[in-house]
């Protein structure tokens, strides 16, 4: 089989409980027909650990890469990226890289995260999108470089088992979980239901790690119906959670999101879901699964009518997709495809 390391896997997030269920999930799935060589080694070091397998690699997995310049000695550690990258065939493996968010063009790195993401582009083998929509924004990026991006939807896990029938009643009218950072436009949110008065017309909890620096800011909004929990959530919590509020909502920017796990993680749930129509959010929303917006305008409306859909006629909707996107079928189309 061929040796393949896949990044991160970063010892330090898993101690902080910042880990993203995705790496495990994907870890655990790719080793069925590849060899992960760092599967059991989660390191600190950060690109750095890679130096020590580079002749014994055959293929390298990016995630999120394009974040690198953000981290501790993040722009020593691009420099040694884009060296790696751009002479890759010298060492001899080939690059794959997930496609999971769109390029921005603001803040302190994005020099930085824009060389990355177009020199992934240039120089992976294949491109991986979990959003139909990454194909023509990749190529947009880089002209010519569509023919190498393929489109798989993200893999997600059929829970449903865990999630107790339709209640009489909800705790929460709408719940809002995952990291709270400030691209998932949460604030924004909250923002347009005090300026339109509705800012006591729905019960809403907001669940997450905050990201240091938009935590005053969030935190502003909270009142008597909107409830803001600044802590990760573990999976008893947010099973219970989900089964306690009507609807699932999802606030995303749309000029940054292409795929979410976090949609997949409420979708593998049941969850009466919510969201922008943009990336994922668009593609699932085009199965009939969820409901999407394009502003705020539409928002409550939606949340409203969707406040209405029953458990049963949920189910019946996601049962073949739930069926067609396991992780060991995802696992199996890489394998085709490399």
């Amino acid at each position: 089989m061929k040796k393949i390391y896949i990044y991160p896997n970063s010892l330090k997030d898993r101690l902080l409980k910042r880990y993203n269920p995705y790496m495990d999930d994907l870890i655990g799935a790719a080793d069925t027909h590849f060899t992960v060589i760092n599967r059991d080694k989660p390191a600190n070091s950060g690109i750095f650990d890679f130096l020590k397998y580079v002749f014994k690699t055959d293929i390298i997995y990016f995630n999120w890469i394009e974040k690198l310049a953000e981290k501790k000695g993040g722009v020593v550690q691009t420099m040694l990226l884009l060296s790696m990258v751009y002479l890759h065939k010298l060492f001899g493996f080939e690059i794959v890289w997930t496609m999971h968010n769109k390029l921005t063009h603001s803040g302190r790195f994005s020099f930085w995260s824009s060389a990355i993401f177009k020199a992934m582009l240039r120089n992976a083998k294949i491109v991986i999108t979990h959003s139909s929509e990454g194909i023509a924004f990749g190529e947009t990026v880089v002209p010519g470089s569509g023919n190498k991006i393929v489109y798989f939807p993200h893999p997600a896990k059929d829970r449903r088992t865990l999630i107790a029938d339709q209640p009489g009643s909800y705790t929460y009218d709408i719940l809002i979980w995952g990291s709270v950072a400030k691209y998932k436009n949460i604030h924004n949110f909250l923002k347009y239901l005090y300026d339109n008065g509705l800012e006591h017309s729905f019960r809403i909890m907001i669940i997450g790690k905050v990201y240091e620096n938009y935590l005053e800011e969030i935190m502003s909004y909270k009142n008597e119906h909107i409830q803001i929990v600044d802590e990760f959530a573990s999976n008893e919590e947010l099973v219970a959670l989900i089964n306690e509020s009507a609807v699932v909502l999802f606030t995303y920017s749309m000029n940054s999101v292409l795929s979410s796990g976090v949609l997949m993680d409420s979708l593998g749930y049941g969850a009466n879901i919510v969201g922008p129509h943009v990336g994922a959010f668009a593609d699932v929303a085009e199965l009939g699964i969820i409901k999407t917006f394009k502003n705020f305008d539409e928002v409550i409306p939606i949340i409203e009518s969707q406040m209405q859909i029953t458990h049963e006629e949920r189910s019946r909707k996601l049962d073949s997709f739930l069926a067609g996107n396991s992780w060991e079928q995802f696992a199996e189309k890489l394998r085709k495809i490399l």
